[in-house]
């Protein structure tokens, strides 16, 4: 499936992307950014983006716009009669200045189903391959599909998929390098895998017709899954430092803001060079509650001891495994989020 994106970032750049995503290994993207004018210096900047000033382009954005336009259109037929690889999610909300709406009308809950006892296991964030041996460089055997359950039989050391060729990472948790044999010889990366432990309600309980929303206390460095005025499961996190604090208010998970895997740069979310500069590949279970680039998402570079001590991220609430995997399952498009200190 192909998406079409236009945004302005806080320099004013506006952006065109074209984007398709192979979930969960890999995607394709055609990026140009229009700067404000061709003195602009820009010192970092994706390689897969096509920079040009608006001086020269001002009078054929329109026509560059048709043309994308178009070429998202055939895409879109294309795929309709071709095979289509999986996409669990949509393209994601990219950084504006504008502020998020006032009001939204909550997405449904997640159904009740499939029931989830206390040590099963089951796959996270949209169908994943199963393969012969735990490396993304094995056969691919089979697919599984989003919510389905699995029988494990070990956990294995294997392929870190997740930090890959990275070096950057402070911090490599075990657990990157995980992947479990199932009871049918295939292997899984353990990330995409969630087991609900004991004495944890599992996320998709139905909510009984009230309110399922997100808590999150920069005081305490904690999220928690609500029920009306109950909370159902309490994380350590770490939110946003001092010099980039997490937005007090109330917030709701965008419509296209929940992207399973993803790529995280400062200039997707619209600082410059003097500001921040990171690029951190396959970040997981990202929601985004503003078009700012704010989102609850796994943080696998930070050591475990920041997480409900320290605040350390540029505003996003950063959790560790466990905690993104269940407030995925928890979350939806529209649900409200309260940050509060």
């Amino acid at each position: 499936m192909w998406y079409l994106s236009l945004w302005f970032d806080k320099q004013r750049r506006l952006y065109v992307e074209l984007l398709t995503r192979r979930f969960p290994t890999s995607h394709h993207r055609f990026r140009i950014c229009i700067r404000p004018n061709r003195n602009a210096k820009e010192t970092h900047r994706e390689a897969d983006t096509a920079w040009y000033d608006r001086a020269v382009l001002g009078p054929y954005v329109a026509r560059v716009l048709g043309v994308a336009v178009m070429a998202a259109s055939a895409a879109g037929a294309a795929c309709s009669i071709g095979e289509s690889e999986p996409t669990p999610t949509a393209a994601p909300p990219t950084a504006t200045n504008s502020p998020a709406p006032a009001t939204f009308t909550p997405g449904p809950s997640p159904t009740a189903t499939p029931e989830i006892a206390a040590g099963r296991a089951i796959v996270v964030g949209g169908e994943v391959r199963v393969r012969a041996a735990p490396s993304t460089q094995s056969e691919a055997v089979a697919t599984l599909p989003d919510l389905a359950e699995v029988s494990i039989a070990r956990p294995v050391q294997g392929e870190n998929w997740l930090i890959g060729a990275q070096t950057w990472a402070p911090a490599r948790p075990e657990w990157t390098a995980t992947w479990y044999e199932l009871t049918d010889g295939t292997f899984i990366y353990a990330a995409f895998v969630f087991i609900l432990q004991p004495g944890e309600t599992s996320p998709l309980i139905d909510a009984q017709g009230q309110e399922r929303w997100i808590d999150v206390n920069v005081s305490t460095q904690t999220a928690s899954a609500m029920i009306g005025e109950r909370a159902i499961y309490t994380a350590p996190v770490s939110t946003g430092s001092p010099q980039f604090p997490s937005p007090i208010g109330t917030h709701r998970i965008e419509p296209d803001g929940r992207i399973a895997v993803e790529r995280m740069t400062a200039t997707q979310a619209g600082y410059d060079a003097s500001q921040a500069r990171y690029d951190v590949e396959r970040v997981l279970f990202t929601q985004y509650y503003d078009r700012n680039g704010n989102a609850l998402h796994l943080n696998y570079w930070r050591p475990a001891e920041v997480f409900g001590r320290t605040a350390t991220s540029h505003g996003c609430v950063g959790m560790q495994l466990h905690d993104a995997q269940y407030f995925w399952l928890f979350g939806a498009p529209g649900m409200r989020v309260e940050i509060h200190g």
